[in-house]
């Protein structure tokens, strides 16, 4: 029988001296200097507003529209054109107006009163009714309240923003149209033989709208 065990000694002595041999992995160098610190943002507090502070009123409650028959200040509101409704007017802008007879186009005074606040004039019969009322606007405006039309033009606006919120041509380019419609009864003196009509008036100067006047209307000779 042959004997193996010398030779698995030999092997074994061999595969030994060979992993020793082989090198063994280098270690990463250790960085030099102190770490950086990490960056923590400074935060700043939001400011609140001291107690009994004042804020600006949502835009649906501050600003006045004004159409043919009424105006409104606030959602659900309507301050008619009366001189029972002063009182009403006073408590919406926060001021009560200047208030004086109206003259007449030919000398003397009209059964009429002007209530008048800067940038705006509600003219209003003196027997409490809204008949032959008008209004004219021309400020942006009014005790600090924006007055725009139903939709959504005033004084300052363009004549492009005027005509996209459904403006129409008056009688000439210093002239438009919002809200027209036919008032029975009447005659137009632009459109002969037909119906006449009433509308809310924007003049302009050059292509910026300067007043609102309402009602407008295309049957009146003065």
């Amino acid at each position: 029988m042959r004997r193996t065990t010398p030779c698995l000694t030999i092997a074994l002595a061999a595969a030994l001296t060979l992993s020793a041999c082989v090198p063994e992995p280098a270690a990463e160098p250790t960085p030099t200097g102190a770490a950086e610190p990490a960056f923590t943002p400074t935060v700043k507090p939001t400011p609140t507003a001291p107690p009994g502070s004042d804020t600006a009123a949502p835009a649906s409650d501050a600003v006045l529209i004004v159409q043919l028959d009424s105006a409104s200040i606030a959602a659900g509101s309507t301050l008619d054109y009366s001189i029972d409704a002063v009182d009403a007017w006073t408590a919406a802008l926060g001021s009560a107006p200047t208030q004086s007879a109206v003259k007449g186009p030919y000398g003397g005074t009209l059964d009429e009163t002007a209530l008048d606040w800067p940038g705006l004039t509600v003219t209003v019969p003196n027997d409490g009714s809204t008949h032959g009322a008008s209004v004219r606007v021309s400020e942006p405006t009014v005790a600090g309240h924006p007055v725009v039309t139903t939709g959504g033009i005033g004084v300052g606006s363009t004549r492009a923003e005027a005509v996209a919120a459904g403006a129409t041509e008056g009688f000439d380019a210093t002239e438009l149209r919002l809200d027209t419609r036919d008032v029975p009864g009447t005659q137009s003196l632009q459109r002969p033989g037909e119906v006449g009509r009433e509308y809310v008036m924007l003049v302009l100067d050059g292509d910026a709208v300067i007043q609102i006047i309402l009602p407008g209307d295309d049957f009146s000779d003065i």
